[in-house]
Parts: structure tokens; C-alpha cells; sequence
């Protein structure tokens, strides 16, 4: 059966779901991108008080001036003594050795996540978990999780991020034509999109909640809370299968539309 894990975006939250999930996946402050709430290493481990599995995200290309502030920070997590710190750059792997750190990783590279060919050569490295793409059929995924040697995490609620930039798009357009900023939508081709122009950069969400109500095969399921309002967020994890949103299965269904020859 798999577990019930959550991409936290409040303390409080995390505090007030405690007794409906296992494991909570927290944004760790200025090393990680596409949420819009993060965390500093003492909130994290206030939350090692709730009993509950814990991944820490890690998840921005990291530059050569954050060296050191990334290496402070993953000794810090190792003393917390959690379950795993999910990463995108490779240079967590290099830095899990110099360091000697024991706490696991999970390889998590967005769209690039998509095989188990590369997530056995990750874990043969040392990395015992694969945080699954979002643009992953059913078939896709069972095939991942039976061949993988190591663990599986799956979106199943949630606004999927689709693009992120470094730069600050929307606020240097804005600053160009002294304009204001009107919220953090975009409207294109007759749809809303969810945007976040913060301190590591912008991002770009799915116009779509995804939504998948049934049973997917791997070890960890995954519910992103961020823009959800925390009500109805507390009410979808007392009963997935039977929430009150639109059922929307992003590409359990569909087959990807590019593919190299």
C-alpha cells in the first residue's frame, strides 16, 4: 500500500494533517524552487516532533557561490537524522560522498525523471529513491516501480510545475514598463495559469489541478497543498478517491507526444 506523503506549505498545515498522512516533502529555504512556501532548518526540525517521515527538498541547480551554503546546510540536515533530502543537481551525490553523509537521497530531475534504467544507475551511486516525472503513463510507472531497485514517489494532487527560469521574468517586464503587479495568474489560450516570480526565479504551473483517484503503484503517493486552499486540502486527504474536484489524470492516459528516435 502506498504511502501518503505531502508537500507541506505551512507549519500550522503540517500540524493539522498530522494524523492523515506519513511522510511530509518540505522546500527547504533558498535551496529550493517551484514553491512558493519554504522552510529554514529549525522549522524542520520542529517538525521531527510529529513522528512522521521526512524529505527535504533540495531541488535548484545549485551555483559555484552556493557551495558553501549548500554544504552547511546538508550538515545541519544530517544531524536531524531524516529520511531523505531530494535533489536536481548531481552535485548533492558528489558532495553525499565528501562529506560522508549517510541520510538518502532521492533523484528528482522534473521532466527527466522517466526511466528505470537511470534510476538503478542512480541508486548503484547511492541514491535509494526516484521521485517520478509528472508526464508518466500508468503503464510507465508500473514499469518503473517493478524493474527500479529502489523507492518510487508519484504526483497524484496537486498544480504540477511546468517551467522555471532563473531569471525574474515577470517582475523585469513589469520594472521595464512600470507596471504593477495584478495577481499571479496568467491568461493564454483561453486558460489560467498559476505564476511565481520569487527570490530563486520564476515559475510556471499547470492550469489544472491534477487529480488522480485511484490506485497507483508505487511506494510514496504525492499531494503538493501549495495554492490549495487548507480547508478543502484537509478534506481531499480524508478521502482521495472521493474528493470534490474534477478528476484530471494529467498523462496517466496519454501516451508523451515527442519522443528522440
Amino acid at each position: 500500500m502506498s504511502k501518503i506523503s505531502v508537500i507541506i506549505s505551512s507549519m500550522k498545515q503540517a500540524k493539522d494533517i498530522k494524523n492523515k498522512v506519513d511522510a511530509y516533502l518540505i522546500p527547504l529555504k533558498e535551496l529550493s524552487i517551484n514553491y512558493p512556501n519554504t522552510f529554514r532548518v529549525e522549522e524542520i526540525k520542529e517538525l521531527k516532533k510529529l513522528n512522521k517521515e521526512l524529505f527535504v527538498f533540495i531541488n535548484k541547480n545549485i551555483h559555484n557561490n552556493e557551495i558553501d551554503k549548500l554544504k552547511e546546510a546538508l550538515e545541519k540536515i544530517e544531524k536531524l537524522n531524516i529520511n531523505g533530502i531530494i535533489f536536481y543537481d548531481i552535485a548533492l551525490v558528489e558532495l553525499k560522498t565528501e562529506l560522508k553523509l549517510k541520510t538518502d537521497l532521492v533523484w528528482h530531475q522534473e521532466h527527466m525523471t522517466t526511466n528505470y534504467a537511470t534510476a538503478n544507475y542512480w541508486y548503484d551511486k547511492g541514491v535509494k529513491y526516484t521521485y517520478l516525472s509528472s508526464e508518466l503513463t500508468k503503464r510507465e510507472i508500473k514499469e518503473i516501480k517493478e524493474k527500479a531497485k529502489g523507492k518510487i514517489f508519484v504526483n497524484t494532487f496537486g498544480y504540477i510545475p511546468m517551467f522555471t527560469s532563473r531569471r525574474h521574468l515577470v517582475n523585469n517586464y513589469l520594472d521595464t514598463f512600470s507596471l504593477k503587479e495584478s495577481g499571479n495568474k496568467i491568461y493564454k489560450e483561453g486558460k489560467y495559469y498559476f505564476i511565481n516570480d520569487l527570490e530563486e526565479g520564476t515559475s510556471v504551473y499547470s492550469d489544472y489541478i491534477l487529480n488522480i483517484k485511484e490506485d497507483i503503484d508505487a511506494d510514496y503517493i504525492v499531494f503538493n497543498s501549495n495554492l490549495i486552499d487548507e480547508k478543502d486540502f484537509i478534506e481531499i486527504l480524508k478521502d482521495y478517491k472521493n474528493n470534490k474536484f474534477k478528476e484530471e489524470t494529467g498523462f496517466l492516459y496519454q501516451e508523451t507526444i515527442y519522443k528522440v528516435k
